[in-house]
């Protein structure tokens, strides 16, 4: 079972593991994202930084912190493009080529921290990132690969940063708290929460993006279903596949 939840702290962060951390400023991220590349580092994986501008001062300092050869470091527009708007088939594809390099290299596997703020300041590119969010989910779920997805909480509306964490097992205790978490664990893409039409549209969009045939299950213990209508879309689900529990 992949660790899920809310933390204070960036800490005791392991393959698998995928997080949401809302932060305010580039000193704070370049902290936050030290903490968790030494703790990689001290585990013997491939080590990835990822920013719009890495030279800034913030994030230099923090590169400077490093070995040359213990960090690698792009742009956003080295990893996702000039326009921002992500192909999640192209990128999964991408970082897949990165860890089987890495584990042939003799790495326990990757850790990627990434100011991913400009990628999410528009419709489009948001759109196209949440479409990433549940692939490299996935891809987590899936391969020895730590996440730590990073968002400007002063850049970026709260609504926004709202939706985001929706899509990450773990968050930070400074971003909002999601109604509802959707993600890929053991048994498939799993819905947890309190489930409303959103949260059920939210799966329906998953199921349609990741691979065919990608089992699914709503938990809804200690949750409920926001009306009468949830609940017949719920049994729904339920005759066509998904397991629904309550």
């Amino acid at each position: 079972m992949r660790s899920r939840g809310t933390r204070v702290e960036l800490v005791w962060m392991r393959p698998h593991d995928h997080i949401g951390w809302a932060f305010a400023g580039p000193d704070e991220f370049a902290d936050v994202a030290g903490d968790f590349l030494r703790e990689g580092r001290d585990r013997g994986e491939l080590l990835m930084f990822v920013a719009a501008e890495p030279s800034q001062e913030a994030y230099a300092r923090l590169i400077a912190s490093f070995g040359a050869s213990e960090l690698g470091v792009a742009s956003i527009a080295d990893v996702y493009g000039a326009s921002g708007i992500v192909d999640a088939a192209a990128q999964r594809a991408t970082f897949r080529g990165v860890l089987d390099q890495a584990l042939a290299d003799g790495y326990t596997g990757i850790r990627v921290a990434a100011d991913n703020t400009p990628l999410v300041q528009t419709p489009e590119r948001f759109k196209a990132w949440m479409h990433w969010e549940l692939v490299a989910d996935e891809f987590m779920s899936a391969n020895r690969v730590t996440g730590l997805c990073g968002f400007d909480r002063t850049a970026v509306n709260v609504d926004t940063l709202r939706h985001l964490v929706t899509l990450h097992p773990l968050s930070s205790a400074a971003a909002p708290v999601p109604q509802f978490r959707l993600f890929v664990d053991t048994a498939g893409l799993c819905l947890e929460g309190d489930i409303d039409d959103i949260a059920v549209g939210y799966l329906h969009r998953a199921l349609g993006v990741l691979p065919k045939g990608t089992p699914a299950a709503v938990n809804l213990t200690g949750a409920r279903a926001k009306n009468g209508v949830i609940e017949t879309e719920l049994r729904q689900l339920a005759e066509a596949g998904v397991l629904v529990t309550y």
